[in-house]
C-alpha cells in the first residue's frame, strides 16, 4: 500500500496518462535535469571553480537554502511525503532511551590507553607516524601508512594530529 502511495503521490505516476510514454516522459524529465544541471555548472564556473564556489560558502548556501525550501514545501504539503504529511497514521511517541556519561568507563578507557602507550614501541610508532606524514605531503595513497601506524599502536588522536597538520582543519566559510 505505502509503495503504492509513494509512486502515486511522491513520484507523480498519476500526473500522466503513461508515465514511460514511450520513453518521451522520461526523455523530457532527463532533458529538464540536465539544463539545471548545466546551469548550475555555469554558475560555479562563474564563481571561479568548485574549489572557489566552497571556499566562499556558496555550495554550503546553496545545500541549504534549498533543503529549507524543499523542507518548508513537505511541511505545506506543496510537496506530498507520504507517513509525513499524507496518509499519516497516529503512532505512539517513541521513547528515546538515553545513555549518561559514565565516569567508570571513561576512567577505564584511559586506564587502558595509558597500559597500551605504556607497551608499545616508541620508535615504531614516530616512524609510522613520520611515514604517514610523508605520504601526506604528497600523492602517494596513506593508506598502507595508515594502517602501519595503527599497527604500531599510534592512537587514533595522533595519526588525526597527523592529517590536521599536513591538511589543516576545515573550517565554515564565514557568511552562511
Amino acid at each position: 500500500m505505502r509503495t503504492m502511495q509513494i509512486l502515486v503521490d511522491e513520484m507523480g505516476l498519476r500526473d500522466v496518462v503513461d508515465p514511460l510514454g514511450g520513453s518521451y516522459y522520461v526523455e523530457w524529465l532527463t532533458n529538464e535535469i540536465e539544463k539545471k544541471i548545466v546551469e548550475c555548472m555555469k554558475k560555479v564556473e562563474e564563481i571561479g571553480g568548485m574549489i572557489k564556489a566552497v571556499e566562499s560558502g556558496y555550495i554550503q548556501r546553496e545545500v541549504s537554502r534549498q533543503a529549507y525550501v524543499h523542507e518548508k514545501k513537505i511541511q505545506s504539503g506543496e510537496i506530498a511525503k507520504i507517513g509525513v504529511n499524507k496518509y499519516v497514521m497516529e503512532e505512539e511517541e517513541a521513547k528515546i532511551e538515553f545513555h549518561p556519561f559514565n565516569p567508570e568507563v571513561a576512567e577505564e578507557q584511559k586506564k587502558k590507553l595509558k597500559e597500551i602507550k605504556s607497551q608499545r614501541n616508541d620508535n615504531d610508532v614516530e616512524e609510522a607516524l613520520l611515514e604517514l606524514r610523508k605520504a601526506a605531503q604528497t600523492s602517494e595513497n596513506v593508506m598502507p601508512h595508515t594502517l602501519k601506524a595503527v599497527k604500531s599502536y599510534a592512537t587514533l588522536g595522533e595519526i588525526a594530529k597527523v592529517f590536521k597538520e599536513v591538511f589543516g582543519e576545515f573550517k565554515e566559510p564565514i557568511g552562511l
